[in-house]
């Protein structure tokens, strides 16, 4: 039986070269903020250091999740609704939706639990989860570091499906979640491959190649895509690590374009542009019917930023000192900049409700709003 060898990207650059060689951070010019950015709202609950939670919504509550429990807040103005203690360590979450909150534990247990703290159901999957569950149409989706992805019943946590596919030897730590749009279940795999699963029961409709693996190692030949695929108006774009940034057919998944890029962390697209956190911390568009390059904006190199939001016709994205950046479409000029808590915002930010969702590092959740 061949053994499966999980790594951090940190790991992986040590191991390429011996040390970290990660790309030293470009220090922050002076900024005056030409768009209008406001903190409507600001909070915090529990330290995630160890693990990379990202927020959800049901609701008008705003939940996020610490490795010893979650808490929901009200999305009008951040006041703490009330919060669950668990008494096992969560790593997976948070997943909300249809008044159901799910997380997961590194020991594969996941626990369904109503808005008001109420435990409704307890499931068991095959492996630890690392990444968010997504809650939709009665359906929880979760994934598991060994490769599978399970359907559970929304009402009962009982499996509905299970999806799996064999793995290379060497992958990424996978925290990203499964994209769910008109009954499809988007799904990035190792070696660069993307799948469209049916939610109803898990069949496979269709599985496309992102980039195919380079190079003579093992190590080279890592080209995961470890990032939320992105689906819009009858395309599905996806990207991965030491490849390429591709856009599919919901339809067959036939491929529509596809340009060399290398990123861990993610994409977003609006009506006519695909946006691209690289795994320096470029920013780049593309054109969104066509793939060719439109801008890059280098300004934030080395600042580890996350997967960039569209919002308020912006892109937004977090960096490794809390700061969000915002960035107008057109040419990727950088036209506003506000701090949070000064820990990693490791996620994207997270648009609900008109606002702008973000969690921190350390536990810190703010919501942005333009005026």
């Amino acid at each position: 039986m061949k053994k499966l060898i999980v790594i951090s990207l940190a790991s992986l650059l040590a191991a390429c070269a011996g040390t970290d060689n990660s790309p030293q951070p470009t220090p922050l010019a002076d900024l005056k903020n030409s768009l209008n950015v406001d903190t409507v709202w600001h909070t915090s609950y529990s330290n995630g250091k160890l693990y990379r939670f990202a927020p959800d919504s049901t609701g008008d509550a705003v939940y996020m999740a610490g490795t010893d429990g979650f808490a929901g807040f009200s999305l009008t103005d951040g006041r703490k609704l009330g919060e669950v203690r668990s008494e096992k360590v969560l790593t997976g979450g948070i997943g909300a939706a249809n008044g159901l909150v799910v997380a997961g534990t590194l020991k594969g247990e996941v626990f369904g639990w109503e808005p008001g703290g109420k435990l409704k159901w307890q499931a068991r999957v095959s492996s630890e989860m690392v990444s968010p569950p997504v809650v939709a149409e009665g359906t929880v989706v979760v994934r598991t570091v060994d490769g599978r992805v399970w359907g559970l019943d929304a009402k009962d946590g009982k499996e509905r499906w299970q999806f799996q596919r064999s793995q290379p030897s060497l992958i990424l730590r996978n925290y990203a979640p499964v994209t769910i749009a008109d009954g499809a279940v988007y799904v990035g795999l190792p070696a660069g491959r993307l799948a469209s699963l049916s939610l109803a029961d898990g069949r496979v409709l269709w599985e496309s190649l992102v980039a195919q693996p380079k190079g003579t190692t093992e190590l080279e030949r890592i080209s995961d895509v470890t990032s939320a695929p992105i689906v819009d108006r009858g395309s599905v774009c996806a990207v991965a690590f030491q490849g390429k940034v591709a856009c599919f057919a919901v339809s067959n998944g036939s491929l529509l374009w596809a340009r060399d890029i290398s990123s861990y962390v993610g994409l977003a697209m609006d009506s006519d542009k695909v946006y691209v956190s690289d795994e320096i911390g470029n920013i780049q568009a593309f054109e969104r019917s066509g793939g060719r390059s439109l801008w890059k904006q280098a300004a934030l190199y080395g600042r580890r930023i996350s997967a960039p939001t569209v919002f308020a016709g912006q892109i937004a994205v977090g960096d490794y000192e809390g700061y969000l950046h915002f960035l107008n479409t057109t040419e990727g000029t950088i036209v506003a900049r506000q701090p949070t808590d000064k820990s990693r915002v490791l996620v994207a930010p997270r648009l609900v409700g008109g606002k702008l969702i973000v969690q921190t590092e350390s536990g810190g959740l703010y919501a942005f709003a333009v005026k």
